[in-house]
């Protein structure tokens, strides 16, 4: 359903609320089927609601608050106003595109998200039937080995199927970890002992200069330490189905996703007798990021108190306060400036993949966030190799899976083979805690309840000297702290305490 947009003053927001219900007359022709709208002060956020009950023209006689002295076109009547949490304005789409901005009006649908269960109750009767049979066996399955089951149930014959419920419910016995497992230690040496076989390497794409992907063991070392950036930041941009085969609108996408500043394509050069700034553009450096020189000339343009002139295919630009100082920060701000593209997208390349002729865009440096927003681009497949931008971005749940597929993937480009399990429970325990936190000292280890087993791991007396000063407690709970005096550690055969009583001593 399509609602009013439009930007307003906080006196005219008080004055609607004072008086309600209220006529509201606006310099717009709104639609006489609005029946809400939404009301934003900074033009970012939405900070209103608001309930409309009429659409009528507007006429001087109609008693009503007037948004302007003049030019007013609509009359809405506001039956309630109420407060919310802000709301961004790219929510709503007008147009057929996201909104960035509300200037004045718009009419725009809210984009709504519906989540619905895959299984749940909704589970047909064939699924349920190999759930049922699969308990009466002594196991369970989850719905979607259910499901793939029962789609091949008649494929196989009832006997094959029986047979294939029976060696999934050995092969589920074969693979249960025993009371007590010692899961973190068999964990720690799965993926340490492979890790010693991984070589130092990055991949370089093909016929793109400066654009690499850490792999390896630095790709590895980089994953569990959770690094703010990593060393190489890339994303994987999948196009909507409507788009990813249409060649122009995929090099329109890339022109606009790579941030090209004046300094990746022009030389700048600075007179300082004649207090000017030249620009000139480099024709392959420009042809290679997809740059017109009127796009330069847009860019600079935006800059305010200078004079440009265009000559001979070079820009010259000069300040109107002609000063050394003015000159210099001119060059400056030249240097940095912007002509398109999204901030951090150093490099962006589009390639064809598969027969169906569908192109894919890979990109050195990352920004989820602005990706996403960009109106032809998929989100459901989008994806960066910046674990912590997902988390901030899509939430811990995100994170938790990119930090397994990322483990997953580092270590099979490395031809080695981990059980996803070792993997899975890294993953579960660098995300319990609700944010995204590293194997080491200033995360999982140095968070430990334990004294001696922070300890044991780093900065032994710093540990030790501010347990002593805080009266800290260690139970001896874990693996370390055990080890370190001398005790069995509470796992495998440690985990039972076996007392012998022996027989009563019988009267003779």
């Amino acid at each position: 359903m399509a609602s009013l947009l439009w930007r307003d003053t906080s006196k005219n927001i008080s004055a609607i609320m004072e008086r309600l219900p209220v006529n509201y007359a606006l310099d717009f022709d709104v639609p006489k089927d609005i029946e809400d709208g939404y009301i934003t002060i900074n033009r970012k956020n939405f900070t209103y609601h608001v309930v409309i009950s009429g659409v009528m023209p507007y006429s001087p006689e109609t008693e009503a608050i007037a948004k302007k002295k003049s030019g007013l076109k609509s009359i809405i009547t506001i039956e309630k106003v109420e407060k919310i949490e802000p709301l961004s304005v790219m929510e709503f789409r007008a147009g057929g595109k996201t909104l960035e901005t509300i200037a004045n009006f718009e009419v725009g649908e809210r984009q709504v998200t519906e989540i619905r269960e895959k299984y749940g109750e909704n589970l047909s009767e064939d699924v349920q039937n190999v759930l049922d049979d699969a308990k009466a066996m002594g196991f369970t399955i989850p719905e979607s080995v259910a499901e793939e089951i029962a789609r091949r149930r008649q494929e196989w014959g009832e006997k094959t199927y029986r047979n294939i419920l029976k060696r999934i419910g050995e092969e589920i016995g074969n693979e249960l970890i025993d009371p007590y497992e010692a899961v973190g230690i068999i964990a720690a040496q799965s993926i340490g002992e492979p890790g010693t076989q991984m070589t130092m390497r990055t991949f370089h794409f093909a016929g793109v200069r400066e654009m690499n992907v850490t792999l390896g063991l630095p790709r590895l070392i980089e994953i569990v330490d959770a690094r703010r950036i990593p060393s190489t930041p890339s994303m994987t941009i999948y196009l909507k189905p409507e788009y990813e085969t249409n060649d122009e609108v995929v090099m329109d996408v890339v022109k606009r996703l790579e941030n090209t500043s004046i300094s990746d394509v022009a030389d700048i050069i600075t007179d300082i007798g004649e207090l000017t700034v030249t620009v000139r553009p480099d024709p392959r450096k420009t042809k290679d990021r997809l740059i017109e020189m009127e796009d330069i000339m847009n860019a600079i343009n935006r800059i305010k108190g200078i004079t440009v002139m265009e000559d001979s295919g070079q820009i010259i630009i000069k300040p109107q306060q002609e000063s050394f100082k003015k000159l210099y920060l001119l060059q400056e701000q030249i240097k940095g400036l912007t002509i398109k593209g999204i901030n951090g997208i150093k490099r962006a390349i589009a390639r064809v993949e598969g027969k169906e002729h569908r192109w894919v865009i890979y990109t050195q440096g990352s920004n989820l966030k602005e990706v996403l927003e960009v109106d032809e681009v998929d989100p459901t497949r989008t994806y960066t190799n910046d674990i912590v931008e997902i988390a901030n971005v899509l939430g811990i749940e995100a994170a938790r899976n990119a930090i397994l597929n990322e483990a997953l993937r580092t270590l099979q480009e490395q031809g080695l083979n981990v059980d996803v399990r070792h993997l899975m429970l890294v993953a579960d325990m660098m995300t319990f805690s609700g944010s995204v936190r590293a194997v080491g000292r200033t995360g999982i280890s140095g968070r430990k309840s334990s004294v001696l087993a922070r300890a044991a791991f780093e900065i032994t007396t710093k540990h030790l000297l501010r347990a002593g000063v805080m009266g800290e407690v260690d139970k001896l709970a874990g693996v370390a702290e055990n080890i370190i005096v001398g005790q069995p550690i509470t796992l495998g055969t440690g985990a039972v305490d076996i007392i012998y009583k022996g027989y009563p001593k019988t009267k003779k």
